[in-house]
């Protein structure tokens, strides 16, 4: 991996890097944030704030700086020096820099180069054709190693004869490294793969279209339709097989999705999405069905992981009742700032896709209790309540759900939300003042004897729903919420104050976690593999069992008794107060 370093890579499409966003991207195992300032200049830096080593890809592009979310400290375009700390105003920036990498923009592809001891060069791969025109394609995450990708794509480089109207023997391809191009003779069409190593098993393939002329539309679907299939017997090559064999290792065909714990969470099953509908002009709806006919057992309140087409892990409510029990819908709202996840949901994923999702699991369960069930949904967090509704409705059991929407164009899964008649109240376009004074309202107006409240939603509508029902005479224990997204709490001491030592158990490694940093990242640095996406202790994720150790728990997904027993920890955010901490994995 080392001599890769010294080598120019794809790392992103021009199109990838618009204006005031920031993009996440990895390289030979480095993880990138790549954003373009408001000149049009392309950063590539390292994905840490050097304050305290939060992700920039969760701060904000503010056109000559990036700051970081965590304590609002900016970064200049360019040399990546710290240009301004909020807590000390008048005082001159800190001398933390931000770790630079060389890149450079040239026709639409973003490139990168992590080590310049051999110089630097501009890239050898646009010495290999000189067009007029180039177009994007697409672009592929595969859980394959850089050698496997390119082996696949020689030898299937045949299947493009019939696009490019040749027979199968006459296809050309130069081979550069972890670059391709595929000709044919008498054409003057270039197809150009580019390998992006994101790590040791997993890359990105980058396509593009390089001709004389400009390609029309009809053209370019031709050319990734073969690449769909390309890229689908690279897949195959490897990953899809091996999920196959984990759920093959199953005794029954009846797979148990309620259990909670770490291995079951990691397991992974493919699935085959078969529908996918527009819910609201954000919110897509997706169907999946799991191979190998499995029948789900399911809980309301339930979601999974899903590695999106992009390669991002994210957490997904399930909607559907128990009684759906082939298939799981989930609800992906296109989010503005989306750091890949969401987007490439809506971008990448057709029927008939292929995606890879974790066992279903419950840290939002429907309690069993006599007292009234009172759902408060906020936009997309609706998802989980309306299967606790469709649960309690088919039961004919006492409930209501409170949907609060900017709009009626943006009421989702309109057809589940009918079925609830008169148990559902809808809140359209109400300002914060009025949501502020509706649920207020509604809250003060419920008996705490005789009512539980479940509430999933932006962070503030849980904050003033928590709040209020205390107020209102209610148990902390009486209120159920799941955020999706970001808290202060969540946090607020990400990083160790002190160091101290990690022990995997299952193999002997040592390492240290020095102060500043989280177990995650020292994990991952170690090369010890944890899933992870939210980095904020709100998805469960990374959720890692632990034999020994003072547990320090910053996170808001696990429950209180989950963090009295101590064998439990979200190294995203939480830490060890003990010298040693012993890891099961």
């Amino acid at each position: 991996m080392d001599s890769l370093n010294q080598e120019w890579h794809v790392i992103a499409n021009s199109e990838d890097i618009p204006f005031r966003h920031v993009y996440q991207s990895r390289l030979n195992g480095q993880e990138l944030a790549v954003w373009r300032d408001y000149t049009g200049d392309v950063n590539v830096w390292e994905n840490r704030c050097p304050h305290r080593g939060v992700r920039l890809t969760l701060g904000e592009n503010v056109g000559d700086q990036l700051q970081c979310q965590y304590h609002g400290w900016k970064y200049q375009s360019g040399t990546g020096h710290c240009s301004f700390v909020p807590a000390h105003r008048t005082a001159q920036p800190s001398n933390a820099c931000v770790k630079t990498y060389l890149c450079t923009e040239l026709e639409g592809l973003i490139f990168v180069k992590l080590d310049t001891t051999n110089g630097t060069d501009a890239p050898k791969q646009l010495s290999l054709v000189d067009s007029l025109n180039s177009s994007n394609l697409r672009s592929q995450v595969i859980a394959v190693d850089a050698q496997t990708a390119i082996d696949t794509i020689k030898k299937g480089a045949s299947s493009f004869a019939p696009v490019l109207g040749n027979r199968p023997e006459e296809i050309q391809f130069v081979d550069d490294g972890l670059t391709i191009d595929l000709t044919c003779t008498g054409l003057a069409e270039t197809l150009r793969i580019f390998v992006q190593p994101e790590s040791e098993q997993k890359v990105v393939i980058h396509a593009r279209l390089y001709t004389d002329t400009p390609v029309d539309l009809q053209r370019k679907v031709m050319f990734m339709h073969v690449l769909t299939e390309l890229f689908a017997q690279t897949e195959r090559s490897t990953s899809i097989s091996d999920s196959k064999n984990i759920i093959a290792t199953d005794s029954s065909t009846h797979v148990n999705l309620g259990n909670p714990e770490v291995d079951s969470a990691r397991k992974q099953i493919i699935c085959t999405v078969i529908a996918r509908n527009t819910e609201t002009p954000d919110i897509d709806s997706f169907w999946l069905k799991p191979e190998e006919d499995q029948v789900l057992t399911l809980e309301p309140g339930m979601h999974v992981g899903l590695t999106t087409p992009s390669g991002h892990l994210r957490q997904y409510s399930i909607v559907n009742t128990p009684e759906e029990r082939d298939v799981l819908i989930i609800g992906v709202k296109l989010e503005a700032k989306s750091r890949g996840g969401s987007r490439s949901m809506h971008s990448d994923v057709r029927v008939g896709s292929k995606m890879s999702i974790t066992l279903p699991r419950n840290q939002f369960q429907l309690q069993p209790s006599e007292r009234k069930a009172v759902l408060i949904a906020g936009g997309i967090g609706v998802t989980p309540l309306l299967a606790m509704a469709l649960f309690q409705e088919q039961r004919d059991r006492n409930y209501h759900l409170h949907y609060f929407v900017r709009g009626n164009e943006h009421i989702a899964f309109k057809d589940r939300i009918s079925a609830l008649g008169n148990n559902c109240s809808t809140y359209v376009g109400l300002g914060i003042e009025e949501t502020q004074s509706a649920i207020t309202e509604l809250l003060q107006g419920l008996n705490p004897e005789s009512h539980d409240i479940y509430v999933c939603g932006p962070q503030a509508m849980i904050e003033l729903v928590s709040t209020t029902a205390i107020k209102s005479g209610f148990s902390a224990d009486q209120v159920y919420y799941e955020y999706f997204g970001l808290t202060d709490h969540a946090t607020s001491r990400a990083h160790s104050e002190g160091g101290y030592q990690v022990t995997i158990q299952s193999t002997g490694q040592e390492f240290t976690v020095e102060p500043g940093r989280s177990l995650l990242q020292a994990c991952l640095e170690a090369g010890v593999e944890i899933d992870y996406s939210c980095e904020q202790g709100v998805c469960g994720a990374c959720m890692t069992k632990v034999i020994s150790g003072d547990l320090q728990h910053e996170d808001v997904y696990l429950s209180s008794k989950e963090k009295n027993d101590g064998k439990l920890i979200m190294p995203c955010v939480s830490s060890c107060k003990s010298a040693k901490l012993v890891l099961d994995i």
